[in-house]
């Protein structure tokens, strides 16, 4: 379980990990409480924040991976936290003094989702650099442990200080968790293979998208992806409405439900670390689809059970563990299925997708200010369900890329040299 432990490096990425981890979902939740409170809790405008969000993910992400193919994935981390550290302090700042205003804060979601696709990317690329492809899952897993702790205690915290300090101060949070977490970034000496500065990184980008759509097994995965982050992940966008519309539970509600979520993750991700390099990864993805697509309709009917908030925080941390084993696998599964050269560009791939999650949330809370939240997340769940069992039989076709190298080597395809090269350095 503890493997990737042994190689160099691999501990202070992971205490980097545990620290900067509060930027990934606290920060998201803590300005999605912002947004309700500056349009007087509209669902919509959490809506337009989550898609303005998602639109920054979504232009960055090709070239975020580009950045991770051409440069050492610890320089790139560290000067994505140093900005994502002072983004946090301005929005502090303009909480405290009462400057901020709905199109501050929704502009600040463009930079703050650029900066998502460049860590998200990055990181995933440096797992590799750590552990190899052999233990991938377990590297993975192991850096998502790492995040739950500040996911669960960091969400609680966060969210008692927005009703006994202020709103400013879960910012001020943010940013001092991430400069905390730099030092530890310094300290590793690991350097991973780089493609080199020969070219334009416009260039490069360009290239990793036409790679990726010639790709069979990249582009099943990319697809797929697409749906679940927009039906699935989501939910995340609609926690704060839940919380505060939805359950009435106030600030500290939001914390609980934010906390169940990173519980889930907890547990899933510690199975995936013993066991989830042993097992079929194409098997994973569907059928962990499917329980989050249930346990997502789980989540949608906990406001009308007894104990509400209790039921909110137990389906919400079940919709999270299902959807990160799934996630988890989907991310390990890009990568091997790309060459060498091109792993980053295929990571950014799943950051690509990932911004469909901010679209997915500006649907669901445009409609549901129509038709009820709760209404559109079952509609949501029901949707993973549908597309799982669509998506299967594609899914299950996917092989990694030296197995694609041999399939078409055996069918009389001449493989590019490069190809072979890649096949043998992965």
């Amino acid at each position: 379980m503890f493997h990737s432990f042994r190689q160099p490096g691999f501990k202070a990425f992971y205490v980097h990990s545990a620290f900067a981890a509060v930027d990934m979902n606290v920060r998201m939740a803590v300005h999605g409480w912002l947004v309700l409170e500056l349009s007087n809790d509209s669902e919509f405008w959490v809506g337009i924040y989550a898609l303005v969000l998602g639109g920054g993910q979504l232009l960055f992400s090709s070239f975020a991976g580009a950045l991770a193919d051409r440069f050492q994935r610890r320089d790139v981390l560290l000067i994505e936290g140093i900005l994502g550290a002072s983004l946090a302090v301005l929005a502090a700042a303009a909480v405290y003094f009462d400057v901020m205003e709905l199109w501050m804060a929704i502009g600040m979601a463009f930079f703050v989702g650029c900066l998502r696709a460049t860590r998200f990317t990055a990181t995933n690329r440096f797992v590799y650099d750590l552990v190899g492809p052999e233990r991938l899952v377990n590297g993975v897993s192991l850096w998502r442990i790492a995040n739950t702790p500040v996911m669960v205690a960091g969400s609680i915290l966060a969210g008692a200080m927005i009703d006994y300090v202020g709103l400013w101060s879960a910012y001020a949070l943010v940013a001092g968790s991430l400069l905390f977490s730099l030092p530890f970034l310094l300290i590793i000496g690991v350097k991973g293979v780089t493609e080199g500065s020969g070219g334009q990184l416009i260039r490069q980008t360009i290239d990793g998208l036409k790679y990726a759509s010639s790709n069979t097994a990249l582009r099943t995965l990319f697809t797929v992806s697409i749906v679940m982050e927009f039906l699935g992940f989501s939910f995340l966008v609609m926690v704060p409405v839940m919380a505060k519309n939805v359950l009435e539970a106030g600030g500290l509600g939001l914390g609980y439900i934010n906390a169940g979520v990173g519980g889930g993750m907890f547990i899933a991700t510690l199975v995936m670390a013993a066991v989830g390099d042993k097992h079929n990864k194409q098997r994973i993805i569907v059928y962990y689809a499917i329980a989050a697509g249930l346990a997502l309709i789980g989540f949608a009917l906990s406001p009308s059970l007894p104990y509400s908030l209790a039921f909110a925080v137990l389906f919400a941390g079940a919709v999270m563990g299902f959807l990160n084993v799934y996630d988890l696998t989907l991310g390990v599964l890009l990568q091997l299925a790309a060459p060498s050269n091109m792993r980053g560009r295929a990571v950014s791939l799943h950051s690509l997708a990932i911004s469909f999650t901010a679209v997915g949330g500006f649907f669901i809370g445009g409609l549901g200010s129509i038709v009820t939240v709760p209404v559109m997340l079952a509609a949501a769940g029901g949707g993973i369900i549908v597309n799982s069992l669509w998506r299967r039989s594609a899914v299950l076709r996917v092989r990694e890329f030296g197995a694609q190298a041999e399939m078409a080597a055996d069918d009389g395809v001449d493989t590019p040299r490069a190809e072979r090269d890649n096949t043998l350095a992965g």
